[in-house]
């Protein structure tokens, strides 16, 4: 994973372990701007965009999700000089243009006055830098059947379901819709020949028949080598089932250490390198 230029403004935790689900792999907290809450600010690196620099996510701990606030670190630098020991607000889209969530805000704002092509436009964008935007994905996906440009919806419907809860979610709309789609004779994606057995309600349950079918779709994934979608929903598979009880994790063999070490290995076949957090501190020490 590619450092951020500016990683000696800011003081981070380089001994960081991923000893659960949340945060996600990816994730590195550092020190400035935390609230003393058990809310920190960190550096994440997208799933599929480890050669380049990471934006800055803000923990919600409480929620267990990540706010994708900053596109970089040097964006988040600017606003914590700005702050002045206060609180660091998440950025609008004049402050940080390219931010992900300024992007997502500015779109339901654009949806409201109804001026979908803008919408769209920065939906896009916020997902080419964070392709597993969970609630961008759902909210591009709404657009994009009402635009009646179906096969992107099919696509973004897919990604949606696979992203994870951190994210935003979850996209019960996309996945109602995407069992509305007849299955072409031949497809591949294992998310789409199995939606209209997934019920993604999650919890509260002794048993759910959702967890399995993930399983099967990640190593369909893996056989495939579509090594993204399988990073990407073996996490939100591991923080879906972390937010279930131990005898339920028990009774579907979920352990959380082994599982994240399972994320790192396929997470060493990704085409940008390994999201391995030992190995991104070793080569900066070394």
């Amino acid at each position: 994973m590619l450092l951020p230029a500016q990683l000696a403004h800011i003081s981070v935790e380089q001994d960081w372990q991923h000893s659960a689900p949340y945060p996600p792999l990816g994730f590195n907290p550092f020190f400035e701007g935390a609230l003393g809450n058990g809310d920190t600010f960190g550096l994440y690196w997208p799933i599929g965009r480890e050669a380049s620099e990471p934006i800055v996510v803000e923990t919600w701990h409480d929620e267990w999700r990540l706010q994708p606030n900053f596109s970089s670190l040097a964006a988040f630098l600017q606003a914590l000089a700005a702050a002045e020991d206060e609180y660091v607000a998440a950025p609008t889209l004049d402050d940080d243009p390219a931010s992900p969530r300024a992007a997502f805000l500015a779109a339901k704002e654009h949806i409201s006055q109804r001026n979908p092509d803008a919408a769209i436009a920065l939906l896009e964008a916020a997902l080419a830098l964070l392709p597993e935007y969970t609630d961008a994905l759902a909210l591009l996906h709404g657009q994009y059947v009402r635009a009646g440009r179906i096969d992107e919806a099919v696509k973004v419907a897919i990604q949606a379901i696979i992203s994870p809860p951190s994210f935003g979610g979850p996209p019960l709309k996309s996945l109602q819709w995407l069992r509305t789609q007849p299955v072409p004779e031949g497809e591949i994606d294992p998310i789409w020949r199995a939606c209209g057995q997934l019920s993604f309600n999650f919890g509260g349950s002794k048993d759910n028949a959702d967890y399995p079918m993930l399983l099967a779709a990640i190593d369909t994934y893996l056989e495939q080598g579509n090594y993204r979608c399988a990073s990407t929903l073996m996490q939100t598979y591991s923080e879906l089932m972390s937010a279930e009880t131990v005898s339920f994790q028990e009774r579907h063999a979920f352990e959380p250490a082994a599982f994240i070490a399972r994320q790192i290995a396929v997470s060493a076949l990704l085409p940008q390198g390994s999201r391995d957090p030992a190995l991104l501190w070793s080569s900066e020490l070394a």
